[in-house]
């Protein structure tokens, strides 16, 4: 949720560009995915 956060507050100033705030968010969503997978010890 921060990342998110973060990359709307980038994008409010221009800073950070759709692009950006996509892969950032795919990014975090596949950091949960294989942090589930270590867990469930797949």
């Amino acid at each position: 949720m921060g990342v998110k956060l973060f990359f709307i507050f980038l994008g409010t100033f221009g800073i950070a560009t759709m692009w950006e705030a996509v892969f950032g968010d795919m990014g975090v969503a596949i950091i949960a995915i294989l942090n589930a997978m270590r867990v469930m010890k797949l």
